[in-house]
């Protein structure tokens, strides 16, 4: 009877060093997509407090962030899409349009700041509404953050 080994009739050997190279390919490919997810969230926005808030399952292919951080110096809000600042608020509306078009499941999710006064957020929705986004979220958190 005919072996697959190598003629010597004894079992195969289990080959380690490419199983090695594909687990390593795959670790860096989804740290790359994990550091990219992270780098569009920005942490110095205090989310608004809200008690009964409950965290959601997150849907990353389709899933964008709109960051509007309230800058009380100026008295203005600040919006970013991704790393792109919109000024003006315009902006925000061109920058989307191409993305909805590409993946028609996009979400929205904004993530506001707390001291941001409600007429800037909903700035911010009308201008996602006018790029076509029919599917926003607005960010809080259930607990006090330091």
């Amino acid at each position: 009877m005919a072996s697959a080994g190598g003629g010597d009739g004894s079992e195969p050997e289990f080959q380690v060093a490419p199983m090695i190279d594909v687990l390593l390919v795959l670790l860096i490919f989804f740290m790359s997509i994990t550091t990219d997810q992270v780098m569009k969230v920005d942490k110095s926005i205090k989310l608004p407090l809200a008690p009964e808030a409950k965290a959601r399952k997150h849907d990353i292919k389709n899933e964008a962030i709109v960051n509007v951080d309230w800058d009380a110096a100026l008295a203005r809000a600040q919006v970013r899409y991704g790393a792109q600042i919109c000024d003006p608020l315009e902006q925000l509306a061109e920058l989307v349009r191409p993305a909805k078009e590409a993946n028609p499941k996009l979400k929205l999710i904004i993530r506001g700041d707390a001291d941001a006064p409600a007429i800037e957020i909903q700035k911010v929705i009308e201008q996602l509404a006018t790029a076509g986004i029919d599917d926003i979220s607005l960010s809080g958190t259930n607990r006090n953050s330091p």
